[in-house]
């Protein structure tokens, strides 16, 4: 409230009738006229339902005035809109719950409702999506800080309020008559939702067993003095120090440190941590950011954890692949070391980051989602971690794929000793569009590279002879398990398509490899032949193909600009012309939301009672100007830089945002534009 122009009355309608929602006012801004300038500056709130005036005497936010209002003679204007405030949220809240209907008949005076009532009905509407509370302030000063954090405290859920969150287990495909691998998770995994209660003393109950303690690492920091911290927050159990956990994403088994709880940067030493708590876990570099955490709360270690249970993930994080690069080498030999550290502590931080390497190059190439959150990643390792090191200009992530099938390929090697070899017989394809929507997905033992969204296929009698005699044994012997035999086939193929394709040696998207045969000798007590021989497989195959069977995938971004009539014409045609985009529809603002949503959310915003707001004159004046919705595909590539050109057509009107659609194949002109200008 403190920025020269805003008008909380104005936001307040916006708020309605932008997000169709009912609001509460819970607190309005209070203002004094500057004697000598004469304008109003912001110093606190109205607090409604507690009527008070809240003025804030200092910028550190601990010096404030509280001044009771209830007196009509004494303060009259305050008191006349705190009476107004109140009425307009009795009324609405009135609608919700009958009790506070009920508690205004019993003085039929606004004022004499307790605040508790109304609290109380605000929180229930709050919880189920019938109204939202509304306050002001200015950060930047710290008014209305505490009134801010206290109606957190109010009127949102708590842990035991909402839905439990969703639980998964995964776990590796057994036999060629395991269930069908679920296309959203890793190579050779298949996915158990796992049943989850809440208990108001045990937290979450996972598996229905009480005794099951998880917590989520949601945020992993190098402190200079403390080291590496662990933030988590612990879902089920009790958490204590020097207990053995399970880093389900690593399947690594962890003896955590000390845990703290932390308060504001002061660290508390504590005994544990139990369920809903928010800490740190110390002395431990073995979990990064996005990680689940197992353990048994009574035995402090895994131990009578089933297989679903020690492979549990909490809260799934769905990471889009990173669609911008940048190279990064030390600045000398000396300097290798440091660098390798600084970005393994980058990678712990920030799973969103990747890592890859170019052989032809010989360079390392970091990956992120967006040119900010590469810049920000640089500005950390050369001034916060002081790393000497060349950093190349950010790029955007090109893949390649082919574009015809190949023949059956097949490599072996013999085994010292024994009688029999390791061979893989192979062929490749490729598909075009969304992972989800080709049928490949869909055969029998096909499982997903997801990092890329390839896809290797086990094809039927795949398996050799006495491998499938081992697996139909009541009891498997065998010198090899069959999910390593498996993942060391895969583990080769995902190794050759990331090596590259003919054209740039980029790593191959969207390619399908089909697994026609492989043996491993009945001898074989290690899958790390089937590697090698996966992996040369591969080769071949690419090999076979010519740069004419090939393609560059680049990104393809979904795009919507939000714009004024006037500026319709010269965005769109720099869209098509400049940006290469391929618009789709060209909706009014509103049409984005369902008529009849609009219709409401319109007239519920004009009887919304707010406090007097002059600003609300630039409401009317923009309402009366039509605004549009340009929705477009365009390639990441052109659309790098282009809120200052949509600004400058615009008169800084319009704004945009996009998001990733996926990687599409590049024609032969659109392929010579992408290398000319690699």
């Amino acid at each position: 409230m403190d920025r020269a122009g805003a008008g909380f009355g104005r936001t307040v309608k916006e708020i309605v009738a932008r997000l169709g929602t009912r609001v509460v006012l819970v607190n309005v801004p209070y203002f004094v006229k500057d004697p000598q300038t004469g304008e109003m500056i912001f110093q606190g709130v109205l607090d409604i339902f507690n009527k008070k005036l809240l003025v804030w005497k200092s910028e550190d936010g601990k010096n404030v005035e509280v001044t009771d209002i209830n007196d009509e003679e004494k303060y009259p204007e305050l008191y006349e809109e705190c009476m107004n405030c109140r009425e307009a949220a009795i009324e609405q809240l009135g609608e919700f719950d009958e009790e506070v209907i009920n508690s205004f008949f019993e003085t039929e005076d606004y004022m004499k409702v307790p605040a508790d009532v109304i609290k109380e009905a605000l929180r229930k509407a709050t919880l189920e999506g019938y109204a939202v509370p509304v306050l002001c302030g200015s950060s930047f000063k710290n008014i209305g800080v505490q009134p801010l954090i206290e109606a957190v405290n109010d009127y949102l859920p708590s842990p035991v309020d909402v839905n439990p969150p969703e639980i998964t287990a995964s776990s590796l495909a057994r036999s060629s008559k395991s269930k069908k691998h679920s296309k959203k998770k890793a190579a050779v995994e298949v996915e158990t939702t796992l049943p989850v209660s809440v208990d108001p003393k045990f937290g979450c109950v996972i598996n229905k067993k009480k005794h099951v303690t998880s917590a989520l690492a949601f945020k992993v920091i190098t402190h200079p003095i403390r080291g590496i911290m662990v933030f988590v927050r612990v879902y089920s159990g009790k958490l204590q120090p020097g207990a053995t956990v399970v880093n389900t994403t690593t399947g690594e088994k962890i003896r955590i440190g000390k845990l703290l709880l932390m308060h504001g940067d002061v660290p508390e030493e504590v005994k544990f941590l139990n369920a809903g708590n928010i800490g740190v876990i110390t002395a431990t570099d073995n979990i990064s950011t996005g990680d689940t955490l197992i353990t048994n709360a009574l035995t402090k270690t895994p131990s009578q954890l089933s297989s679903q249970e020690s492979h549990a993930k909490l809260l799934p994080i769905e990471i889009p692949p990173p669609v911008f690069s940048v190279s990064i080498e030390p600045s000398t030999p000396s300097d290798k070391r440091k660098l390798d550290n600084a970005l393994a502590q980058l990678l712990k931080e920030d799973p969103s980051l990747k890592l890859g390497y170019d052989e032809e190059a010989d360079q390392t190439i970091l990956s992120g989602m967006g040119e900010l959150h590469l810049e920000i990643t640089k500005e950390r390792l050369l001034t916060d971690m002081k790393v000497n090191a060349d950093i190349g200009e950010i790029r955007v992530t090109y893949k390649e794929t082919i574009t015809s099938p190949t023949v059956e390929f097949s490599k072996s090697v013999d085994s010292v000793g024994a009688k029999e070899s390791f061979s893989v017989s192979l062929s490749l394809d490729s598909y075009e569009g969304a992972l989800d929507d080709t049928p490949f997905i869909n055969e029998e033992n096909s499982f997903v590279l997801e990092q890329d969204q390839n896809i290797v296929i086990f094809e039927k009698g795949s398996t050799p002879s006495n491998v499938q005699k081992a697996l139909d044994a009541p009891e498997y012997h065998f010198g090899v398990a069959y999910d390593a035999l498996l993942s060391a086939i895969i583990a080769g193929i995902n190794g050759s398509l990331q090596i590259g394709g003919k054209i740039a040696r980029l790593p191959l998207h969207s390619c399908v490899v089909r697994v026609k045969k492989w043996t491993v000798p009945t001898e074989a007590t290690s899958a790390s032949d089937l590697v090698q021989v996966s992996r040369l497989a591969v080769n071949d195959a690419l090999a076979s193909l010519s740069e004419k069977e090939a393609t560059i995938m680049e990104p393809i971004m979904n795009v919507s600009v939000f714009l004024h009539d006037a500026d319709l014409g010269v965005v769109s045609q720099d869209l098509m012309n400049a940006r290469n985009a391929r618009i789709n529809a060209i909706d009014d603002e509103a049409s984005a939301h369902a008529g009849d949503l609009v219709v409401w959310a319109k007239e519920q915003s004009e009887k919304t009672y707010i406090p007097h707001d002059p600003t609300l004159q630039y409401m009317k004046l923009n309402q009366s100007v039509g605004k549009k919705v340009i929705r477009a595909e365009a390639p990441l590539k052109e659309m790098i830089g282009y809120l200052p050109r949509l600004r400058s057509l615009t008169q800084g009107r319009g704004v945009y945002d996009m998001e990733f659609q996926g990687m599409q194949r590049a024609n032969r002109d659109r392929l010579s534009h992408i290398l000319g200008g690699a």
